[in-house]
This record gives structure tokens, sequence and C-alpha cells, in this order.
């Protein structure tokens, strides 16, 4: 019978320093950087690329623009094609997770994964009653609801309702549970 009852709230504007702002920004364009290693061949071509530029307007002539730029190449430039080769390898690594049965698609972060906790932020996977899709997603009605596949099949899958272990085949389940000594009957059922 006692409440509380909110009529308006007012949010004042938050903004960080300029500088703050700047290293942010900065910051988060290095993590892509690291991250994806075809973001950072494609900064090297663009930084080439200026340096091209620089070196056909240099003021002692474009002759030596282009030694200075080959001089500095040779004492330890990187080649585009290394991060792109670089980039291709992720690619596949990441749709080799992805190709895992049993993964799962972080709700924090958006990685894809594979084991019981994400290695990017350390998030444990969900407890759901739902199946997961080819996809990654984990989903609880008849349907995808990522890329609207239908669930693979309607026969009864199976995941420990005491410590959340889930068989290889969820379909066929152990009769013990290996993780805690469960037995594994229709209180398991997803």
């Amino acid at each position: 019978t006692r409440g509380i009852e909110v009529i308006s709230i007012a949010l004042g504007s938050v903004t960080l320093p300029k500088e703050d702002e700047n290293m942010i920004k900065e910051l988060q364009r290095k993590s892509v950087l690291a991250k994806n290693a075809s973001m950072a061949g494609a900064t090297l071509v663009e930084a080439q690329a200026e340096a091209m530029k620089a070196a056909a307007g240099n003021a002692n002539g474009a002759a030596m623009g282009f030694f200075g730029m080959n001089m500095a190449a040779n004492a330890g430039g990187m080649r585009a094609d290394t991060f792109y080769q670089m980039g291709e390898h992720q690619n596949q690594q990441r749709q080799a997770k992805q190709a895992d049965s049993n993964a799962w698609v972080c709700p924090k972060c958006g990685n894809h994964v594979s084991g019981k906790f994400c290695p990017e932020c350390g998030t444990k996977k969900p407890e759901t009653n739902g199946w997961v899709c080819s996809c990654g997603q984990t989903n609880t009605g008849k349907f995808c609801s990522n890329c609207g596949a239908p669930r693979p099949d309607s026969k009864p899958r199976y995941r420990c309702n005491k410590c959340g272990w889930t068989p290889k085949d969820p379909t066929n389940p152990p009769k013990f549970c290996p993780e805690c000594g469960d037995v594994i009957n229709d209180n398991d059922k997803i």
C-alpha cells in the first residue's frame, strides 16, 4: 500500500575534457589495430600512401624523398600483405570457433566462445533452457532469433539441472552427470 512515485528525472550532460576524450579515442583505435590485423594492414597502406605523397613533394627533389622512404622501409618497415595474411588467418580461426557445436555468443562482448567462460571479458556462459543454433545463438523457441533456422530436431535434449553440464550429444545423455553425479532424468530436459 506504500510506494514511491517518480514525477520527473533530470539528467545533466556528462562531458569529458578534450584531452581525455582524445586519449580514449586513441586507445580504441589502437585496440582495433591490435585485434584485427587486416585493419592494421589498411592503416599501413594509408601511411605508405601519405609517405609517397610527401616524398613526391620533397623540397630537395622527389628522388631524394623516395630514397629516404626506401631507407626507412629497409630499416624495419612492415609489409601490408603480411598484415592481410594475418587477418585471413584470424578470420579462419573465428570461423573454426563458430563451427564448434558447443559455441555460444557472449552477451557482453559478442565474442564467439566454446568454453564455459568468455576469454575476452570473463563472462560465464548463460544458463538457459534453450538450444544453441549453428550460428552460435542460444534460443528457446522453435526458430533461431538470429538467423531464423528451425530447431534441429524434436528429440528431447538434456542438461544437468544441478550444475549445468551439457553432454556432447544433448539428445543422448548418460545416466549420471559426470560433473556432479546427479541422476539425469526428466527434470533435466531442456
